[in-house]
């Protein structure tokens, strides 16, 4: 296991292999072991899994002014300092998306390419400030039987061959406070990483844009215009998001392409 330390925090990292960098950042409130799997398939590559802030195995502050875009972009920043890698292609999935595009519109030098999978967008706005809300009371609220359960829940054994059941694991033994400041943060920020259209002009580097059917919050139509907006992007459209979880061979020979412009041209 790997750490260093950021903004007051001690945030953990897993890094894999050797060659071209990837930073992959997970789901809201999920791990980098949804990951592990597809890390795998990219062995050809220096994958690099990041828990932001708040998730897995990094400190999870319980304030909600700790969590912003660009408090995560800066986590994923530090990273690519203290690991001294000038570049790489940067994202993820739903929340690491998000967090991929800041860090393209922050700092745009560092970032080879972008791997975008179902970001939530504007289209989705309304929705996940409704859900972030009810997701957040329901856990203050249960945040007492949480604190009990947790270190429990955290120690149920799980096979090492299906690496989703372990970030599972991590979902049902998170910090209840931990993630009710983060939600709150995020609704508090009222702002999602496309806010403002004119950002979105800076991201000129190589970008694979993943969007998934039939959900509404990563609607498939903000995947759609965000690959039309960007004058470097290619669409990949699958048909939900255990899709590529499991066919993690396609995803990673989408990505290997993704790599080949980022570094080839």
């Amino acid at each position: 296991m790997a750490y260093f330390e950021h903004d007051g925090l001690r945030l953990h990292y897993l890094d894999h292999g050797e060659g071209r960098p990837i930073v992959l950042v997970h789901g809201l409130l999920w791990s980098s072991r949804m990951f592990v799997r597809l890390r795998r398939e990219l062995s050809d590559h220096r994958v690099i899994l990041l828990n932001v802030r708040g998730h897995g195995e990094s400190d999870r502050p319980t304030d909600p002014t700790a969590y912003s875009w660009e408090k995560f972009a800066g986590d994923v920043i530090a990273l690519l300092d203290h690991l001294g890698i000038e570049r790489a292609i940067v994202g993820g999935l739903s929340l690491g998306a998000n967090i991929g595009l800041e860090v393209g519109m922050t700092a745009p030098e560092r970032c080879a390419g972008l791997l975008i999978e179902m970001p939530v967008l504007h289209r989705a706005r309304e929705l996940s400030r409704v859900m972030f809300t009810a997701l957040a009371s329901v856990l203050e609220l249960s945040s007492g039987p949480f604190k009990r359960l947790s270190p429990v829940l955290a120690r149920i054994p799980v096979p090492a061959s299906v690496p989703e059941l372990a970030a599972l694991r991590d979902v049902l033994s998170l910090d209840a406070a931990a993630g009710a400041a983060l939600l709150r943060g995020l609704i508090a920020e009222d702002r999602l990483p496309d806010h403002d259209p004119s950002r979105l002009d800076t991201l000129t580097m190589p970008t694979l844009v993943v969007g998934h059917h039939g959900d509404m919050l990563h609607a498939i139509d903000d995947s759609r215009e965000l690959a039309q907006r960007l004058p470097r992007a290619r669409l990949v459209e699958a048909s939900s998001i255990l899709e590529f979880r499991f066919d993690t061979d396609t995803l990673a020979g989408h990505i290997r392409a993704l790599s080949s412009e980022a570094w080839d041209d």
